[in-house]
């Protein structure tokens, strides 16, 4: 079975900056949009990671 090297970064960098990441989305000031920030960077790379496959012909 073959992981990609991205995607396997990707979830060690999750796995490291989670904590710090929760405690920046639940901070008290200004909190209720962090989390559309944190949507809206996943929607944002998803988005450019399909567009690039498009262009590939994948």
């Amino acid at each position: 079975m073959h992981i990609n090297r991205v995607l396997l970064l990707v979830m060690l960098l999750l796995f490291v900056f989670a904590p710090a990441i929760g405690h920046w989305i639940t901070e008290e000031p200004a909190r209720w949009y962090r989390p559309q920030i944190v949507w809206l960077g996943l929607i944002l790379v998803v988005a450019v990671s399909m567009y690039r496959d498009a262009r590939r012909g994948n």
